[in-house]
């Protein structure tokens, strides 16, 4: 048995990763030859007390994903999901799915949570269909707002709330994770905070964190600001950037919680640690997710 719930950030890059295919630029360049500079999409690895372990977001990556949340837990094996939870469609949150059948682990029951729209149209996906045909996945659907323990005896609660994105087939979750001491929010893609705060009846960020009562949140940082992608419309792939993320939230006070940006696309100077933007962020007192990061819960 564990003394602690321990949740560990498998990986920080928005759905595509770095290096993003087909890209030549001077960051995904770098990464091909540098596995260093190299960024899983977004995923983490909860441990309960019960010693169960349990997946959120299911990325291309899972492999690698899974034997670097074993080393963070100072074990040699691979971990294997005792659950999986995915908070949206966006094909970066539920790519490696099929790890879990026939050709890979082949896994059995298997609970997978998620909104039952979003369990719906996956259901319509043959390869998806046949996993659970096949006795490899459980789905599971879940309401908002309404916690639950992916095993009794685990130790910590996951509970979904909506939160406005760009839901083209489905739902789109942030997801809260509350152990024995502490609680946080996992919130890797939303359009904008304007929307967002008006979904929750929140006046600012720190209201929207308060009525959540966490410790801890890990939020999307996609970009930095809106003249990221020259060669794209922004508009058709909204997300808050940093730079306004920052100025509402200004200075970290002595009462706030953790932040962290996480979900970096590969544009993002963000993903350079010797930039003035992850400078700019760390001056201002807040935080930016690292693979390989744990807390306690």
């Amino acid at each position: 048995m564990s003394h602690f719930v321990t949740l560990t950030l498998l990986g920080t890059a928005q759905d595509a990763g770095l290096p993003q295919a087909g890209c030549g630029c001077e960051r995904c360049s770098l990464a091909h030859v540098d596995s260093s500079k190299i960024r899983f999409p977004v995923s983490l690895g909860i441990r309960g007390l019960d010693d169960s372990n349990h997946l959120i977001e299911v990325t291309r990556r899972l492999p690698a994903q899974l034997s670097e949340w074993a080393s963070s837990l100072g074990e040699k094996i691979p971990i294997t999901p005792d659950s999986v939870t995915f908070t949206h469609l966006h094909l970066g949150h539920i790519e490696g799915l099929g790890q879990f059948g026939k050709p890979a682990m082949a896994l059995k029951d298997i609970p997978i949570y998620s909104t039952r729209k979003n369990l719906d149209y996956l259901g319509k996906r043959i390869d998806f269909k046949q996993m659970v045909d096949d006795g490899n996945f459980n789905p599971v659907g879940i309401d908002f707002e309404q916690p639950f323990k992916p095993t009794e005896e685990c130790g910590f609660t996951i509970e979904l709330i909506e939160i406005p994105h760009r839901n083209e087939n489905g739902d789109t979750a942030g997801i809260i994770i509350r152990g024995p001491k502490n609680a946080l929010l996992f919130l890797p893609d939303h359009d904008t905070w304007e929307e967002t705060l008006i979904a929750t009846n929140s006046r600012n960020i720190r209201e929207f964190f308060k009525k959540l009562q966490i410790n801890e949140a890990w939020i999307d940082g996609t970009f930095w600001n809106g003249e990221e992608l020259s060669k794209r419309d922004m508009s058709k792939i909204p997300h808050p950037t940093i730079e306004e993320s920052l100025m509402r939230l200004q200075k970290k006070e002595y009462n706030d919680i953790n932040v962290k940006f996480i979900h970096f696309n590969h544009t993002n100077p963000v993903c350079d640690d010797r930039s003035e933007e992850w400078q700019q962020i760390k001056s201002k007192g807040w935080g930016i997710g690292r693979r390989g990061d744990v807390i306690k819960l």
